[in-house]
C-alpha cells in the first residue's frame, strides 16, 4: 500500500512539474523526500503494532495454557491433601482416645496397646509443582500481568511450607520416641497385646499429649492449602468468563 502512495505521489509531481519547470522546484521534491520518510515510518509503525499484536496474542495463548496445567495440578493437590486431611482426623480420633485412657489410667485396657501403633504412623504430603516451577525459573510468572493474581499464585504454592516444616517436625518427634523410648522399653510382639510395661510411662504419656498437637497441626496446614488452592482455582474460573 505504501508503494501505492509513493508512485500516486511521483505521478502528481511529474505532472505538475514537467522537466523545463522542474529546475526550481528543490522544495517541492523537499517535501516529496519527507513524505517518503513519513510513510517508512509509519510502515514501521505499523509493522511494530503488527507484531506487537502477534506478540501478545502468542503470551495470552501460554499464559491459558499455563492456566489449565495450574487447574489440573490443583486437582491433584487438594485430592492428596483431602487424603491426608481425613487421615489426620483419624489419627487424633485414636489420639483421643488415647488421653482419655491415660487420663483414667486404664493401664490395663486392650485399647491402650492397640491404639499406640497411631503414635508411630506419620503422612507425609508430596505437592506436584511442576508448572509452577516452569513459571518461576523461566520467567513466565510475568505473562500474568495482574499483580494481584501472580501473587495468589504464589501465595498458594508457598502454604506447602508450613505442611513440610509441621510433618518435618512430627517424623523427629517419631523417630526420636522410637529410638530413645521404644527399643529399649517396648517388646514389639506384645505391643499390641499389653500395654503394662510402658503405658505408665511419662514419656509415653507425653508422646502421646505431643503427637495430638503435632497432627492437629498438621491437619490445620493440610485444610488451609485445600482452601488456597480452591480459591485460586475460582480465580481462574473468573478469569476465563472474562
Amino acid at each position: 500500500m505504501i508503494k501505492l502512495f509513493r508512485k500516486n505521489r511521483q505521478n502528481q509531481i511529474m505532472r505538475k512539474h514537467p522537466p523545463f519547470e522542474r529546475a526550481g522546484t528543490f522544495g517541492k521534491y523537499l517535501a516529496y523526500a519527507v513524505g517518503e520518510i513519513i510513510l517508512v515510518i509509519i510502515g514501521i509503525l505499523i509493522a511494530l503494532a503488527i507484531n506487537e499484536h502477534s506478540k501478545n496474542k502468542k503470551n495470552l495463548e501460554l499464559r491459558d495454557l499455563y492456566i489449565v496445567q495450574l487447574n489440573d495440578e490443583a486437582n491433584r493437590n487438594i485430592k492428596e491433601l483431602t487424603v491426608l486431611k481425613n487421615g489426620a482426623t483419624e489419627m487424633i480420633k485414636e489420639l483421643d482416645t488415647l488421653v482419655q485412657l491415660l487420663g483414667n489410667k486404664a493401664y490395663d485396657n486392650p485399647k491402650l496397646s492397640l491404639k499406640s501403633f497411631v503414635l508411630i504412623a506419620s503422612n507425609k504430603f508430596y505437592p506436584i509443582m511442576i508448572t509452577y516451577e516452569n513459571l518461576k525459573f523461566s520467567g513466565d510468572l510475568k505473562l500474568f500481568d495482574d499483580l494481584s493474581l501472580r501473587n495468589s499464585i504464589s501465595e498458594t504454592y508457598e502454604t506447602f511450607n508450613p505442611i513440610k516444616r509441621f510433618e518435618s517436625l512430627d517424623q523427629d518427634a517419631i523417630a526420636a520416641f522410637y529410638e530413645n523410648f521404644l527399643m529399649p522399653n517396648v517388646r514389639f510382639k506384645y505391643m499390641g497385646v499389653s500395654s503394662e510395661n510402658y503405658g505408665k510411662e511419662v514419656y509415653f504419656e507425653n508422646m502421646v499429649l505431643s503427637r495430638m498437637v503435632t497432627v492437629r497441626q498438621n491437619r490445620t496446614t493440610y485444610a488451609n492449602a485445600i482452601a488456597s488452592l480452591k480459591k485460586l482455582k475460582n480465580t481462574f474460573a473468573e478469569l476465563h468468563k472474562n
